[in-house]
């Protein structure tokens, strides 16, 4: 289950229990500010507070001046600009950070936020002045966005219900730490290899589905979106070759393969028919950064961390 998840499903629990809840949303995030766009913590009357917003000072003293204001029954949404230099602070970087109270009103649309979570839609989330609003995105609406102006006043959007999907194509001893790693940052598992009585893949617990089946059969199984994320590290660079063939056209966030750099030249070399030069500068081959990694668990770490450094 996602942070996003557990984090709106907390919110409404705790809303249902309270009078009033303080959330506080970072909309804005510039250079080395400890929290970034989306980062998002709430606060009970009592003090107790689910979330972040990055930690350190800053949360702390944040957290405290909303929760003063919890305790004003007239105090309203704000945005509070932040300047992260000086005065005892390490990190540099500027931060914009929305305090919201939600209010017994809220609950119809928190109750909203995760029936689309559960029914695996995409929403877009709009925070104004004026309140909370659920909506139909667009096709080209951003992930995240926040404007703030004089004329239009200040909006801050996010797209929500969308799960992040890790289609890892091999079930071998890489594609278990993959899914330990992959599991810690949020990602959806499906594990696929054509292989059945796999010891690897039998003994991997992070995934939510794994799915024997032959690899002339996985461009039905991985489908095109956003939020899909393809990791190729079959058992031999034969069916790598195979399942790169099948996938490499299709819709994805990203797309990598795992080997070494003659390897994926020989790749490069046999599928020029199939994969234009332009399509293969968007795959990562090999895939991971280059940290000198060699067990399966510092593989897995490099690609947790070109995934992040791509975030």
């Amino acid at each position: 289950m996602g942070k996003q998840v557990v984090f709106w499903a907390d919110c409404l629990k705790a809303l249902k229990r309270k009078q009033d809840l303080a959330l506080l949303l970072v909309v804005d995030s510039r250079g080395s500010s400890p929290g970034k766009a989306g980062a998002k913590l709430f606060i009970d009357a009592d003090g107790t507070s689910c979330g972040t917003i990055g930690g350190g000072k800053v949360e702390y003293d944040l957290s405290a001046q909303v929760l003063s204001l919890l305790h004003e029954p007239d105090s309203c949404t704000r945005l509070f600009y932040q300047q992260h230099n000086g005065s005892g602070q390490v990190c540099g970087g500027t931060q914009t950070v929305l305090f919201y109270r939600l209010t017994q009103a809220d609950l119809c649309i928190l109750e909203q936020i995760n029936q689309v979570f559960q029914e695996r839609v995409v929403r877009q989330l709009s925070f104004t002045s004026q309140g909370l609003m659920l909506g139909i995105p667009e096709e080209t609406s951003p992930e995240l966005f926040f404007s703030d102006s004089l004329e239009t006043g200040w909006i801050y959007q996010e797209l929500i219900g969308a799960q992040k999907t890790a289609y890892i194509i091999g079930g071998g001893h890489v594609s278990l730490a993959l899914s330990q790693v992959l599991a810690l940052l949020g990602f959806e598992i499906i594990v696929i290899d054509q292989r059945s009585a796999v010891k690897t893949m039998n003994d991997n617990h992070f995934a939510q589905r794994k799915i024997v089946a032959p690899y002339t059969e996985v461009d039905r199984l991985v489908p095109d979106g956003k939020q899909v994320y393809i990791f190729i590290m079959t058992h031999s660079h034969v069916t790598d070759q195979q399942v790169l063939a099948k996938l490499a056209n299709k819709q994805w966030a990203y797309l990598g393969v795992l080997g070494s750099q003659r390897k994926i030249k020989l790749l490069q070399d046999n599928l020029s028919e199939f994969i234009d030069p332009e399509r293969w500068k968007l795959i990562h081959a090999p895939l991971g950064l280059s940290i000198n990694s060699s067990t399966p668990m510092e593989i897995a770490i490099s690609i947790a961390a070109e995934l992040i450094q791509l975030k």
